[in-house]
């Protein structure tokens, strides 16, 4: 994939995940909308029952106290003189009830004798049920006049809320030219949870959708980057490879020319001085061989070792031996400090050989003059401790976090001949963690760098 496929695939994603986000949340905006409104809905036709019961309880409690009333104007009527001297009629009579009752609706009762915040808040209760609302919500009421003073109002009512309130005129029947307008006002303290309550299985879903995506965008670009990364590495590695290797097998090649031309005569072939280069080509050879399959290591899932029981000093010393050739072309002064009685561990030889390679590797490297190693080992608490130790440009606090990062490579500062991909202290990680060990590293700038890899013991395991 070139530079420019991965642009546009990533504006492409990225538009895409722009664009989900934004349809999830107008989507659940409308939801949450579509809900208040529900309840909205269904508040108001709470409301507007209750005004009707309170208007239908207050006319037939007015009906039956006037008609007690009437009964006893009539009755007073009857045995009146005007009756006795038959000068009353059934209109008068019908007339005066009349204009009787029409005083009683008429009069200016106040609202405290007409209604009480105790029959409010149970015909309320009652409603919830009758139009699908959750009983146990609960709510404020307050009755208040034509200009907003709180009359009646239940405990805890506070007409600052947030909240919406839902007002309704309460006895909307009464005649023109009452004197006073009363409304009843209502509202759900918990409104607005109660929508999030029913949409949050939405949220959560839509919310899962998008972490989704955008973790599979997020793997997706880290997988190509991660591939353009190897392939850079393979292509930059199998040239210096390539390179490296016309030494050795130049050298190798000419040596057995040598040897084999039958025109040289005996003594001036220096069969000594050529077999010692070519043993030591074939160790350069050896060691480069090593380096390729390491490489190789990192295009695997896992790494399997075929663990054997071997000696940690054996494993140095072999380790020495594969780097003879580069320690002498930097004159690095070598130390060994083997002083582990049990020595004796489980691993794969040939990884662990590598172990030590790519540690004096990174030694000489990151060395400027007079490259100083030093290796090591003891034990302590009933384990084996190898230690590598050099005189090089040392670590920072950031680096030293970072150094077992895969394709993590230190910046060398004046060192500009430092050849690596950022994969070996990786590999040694990972090969140590294998052979169920533990490496660190302490390191101090322009001072030096070691390395500390605890190993279990052979003898400890069986036990």
């Amino acid at each position: 994939m070139t530079k420019r496929q991965r642009r546009v695939l990533t504006v492409m994603i990225l538009f895409a995940s722009i664009g989900l986000v934004i349809a999830q949340t107008i989507w659940i905006f409308g939801v949450f909308t579509n809900i208040q409104y529900d309840i909205g809905s269904k508040v108001n036709d709470l409301l507007n029952n209750v005004v009707a019961k309170v208007w239908k309880t207050e006319t037939l409690t007015q009906i039956s106290d006037g008609f007690n009333s009437q009964q006893n104007v009539v009755d007073s009527i009857v045995y009146s003189s005007e009756v006795m001297e038959n000068n009353i009629t059934a209109e008068r009579i019908n007339r005066y009830f009349t204009e009787s009752y029409k005083r009683l609706l008429t009069s200016e009762i106040p609202v405290e004798q007409r209604v009480t915040m105790m029959q409010i808040d149970s015909l309320i209760s009652q409603e919830f049920k009758e139009v699908n609302l959750n009983p146990k919500y609960k709510f404020k009421v307050a009755i208040t006049d034509r200009a907003g003073r709180k009359v009646i109002r239940s405990s805890g009512y506070n007409s600052d809320t947030k909240m919406r309130i839902y007002k309704k005129r309460l006895f909307p029947n009464d005649p023109e030219g009452f004197s006073e307008i009363y409304f009843l006002n209502f509202y759900l303290p918990e409104e607005t949870l109660i929508v999030l309550i029913r949409i949050l299985p939405m949220i959560f879903a839509a919310f899962i959708l998008i972490v989704v995506i955008l973790s599979l965008f997020t793997y997706t670009m880290y997988v190509i980057a991660r591939q353009k990364r190897i392939s850079e590495i393979k292509g930059d590695f199998i040239s210096n490879i390539t390179h490296e290797l016309k030494t050795p097998i130049s050298s190798i090649s000419l040596a057995a020319q040598m040897l084999g031309d039958e025109n040289i005569p005996q003594s001036a072939k220096n069969v000594p001085k050529l077999s010692s280069m070519i043993k030591e080509q074939s160790k350069q050879l050896s060691y480069l061989v090593e380096k390729v399959l390491q490489t190789s290591v990192f295009e695997r899932q896992s790494i399997v070792l075929k663990k054997a029981n071997v000696s940690l000093h054996a494993i140095i010393k072999e380790a020495d031996d594969l780097m003879t050739l580069q320690l002498r072309n930097r004159k690095a002064t070598l130390i060994t400090e083997l002083r582990a009685k049990d020595d004796i561990i489980s691993t794969d030889k040939s990884y662990f050989v590598n172990v030590i390679t790519n540690l004096m590797d990174n030694a000489l490297k990151y060395s400027k003059d007079a490259p100083k190693i030093t290796i090591g080992t003891r034990n302590e608490y009933g384990k084996v401790l190898c230690y590598v130790s050099d005189n090089g440009i040392g670590l920072s606090s950031d680096n030293k976090e970072r150094i077992f990062e895969q394709f993590f490579r230190v910046n060398t500062g004046d060192v500009h001949d430092v050849k690596g991909f950022g994969l070996g202290l990786n590999y040694v990680k990972k090969i140590v963690e294998l052979t169920d060990g533990t490496i660190s590293v302490e390191s101090e700038e322009n001072v030096g760098t070691t390395f500390y890899i605890w190993l279990p013991l052979v003898k400890n395991i069986k036990n």
